[in-house]
């Protein structure tokens, strides 16, 4: 009995570890067009990101190449929050020049991720540049 105790101890920590994660959320610093994609970008909706209009001619393309959000390109800042959605979509449209490379390796340490088991929510306030 003691050994299913803990296989059910070992489990339940095993799917804690996936559960714990950073959520974002974006608040807007003005009610601009730009600044309304870039929390689409940040928050990971790809669907309502892809049907923004907003300019004359409006493409995925030009936003990805024009819209800065908090100082960075729109596909960086999707990065940065972990929005990997819209950041392929947007990085695929950005020009070369300005296109994000995923170059690094993460390592992360599973003993110390046991003991942190709570949902962590960070504000993020967004203001772009055109």
């Amino acid at each position: 009995m003691n050994i299913l105790k803990l296989m059910s101890l070992v489990l339940f920590l095993l799917f804690a570890v996936n559960a714990n994660s950073t959520q974002y959320k974006f608040v807007a610093g003005d009610n601009s067009f730009s600044t309304k994609v870039c929390v689409l970008a940040g928050s990971d909706d790809k669907a309502r990101l892809s049907r923004s209009k907003g300019y004359p001619n409006d493409s995925g393309r030009l936003i990805a190449n024009t819209v800065r959000c908090n100082d960075m390109t729109i596909a960086s800042f999707a990065k940065k929050y972990q929005a990997m959605n819209t950041f392929k979509y947007l990085n695929g449209l950005t020009k070369l020049s300005l296109r994000e490379y995923d170059t690094s390796v993460e390592i992360q340490d599973v003993t110390t991720a046991v003991n942190d088991n709570s949902d962590v929510v960070k504000v993020i306030y967004v203001r772009s540049a055109k």
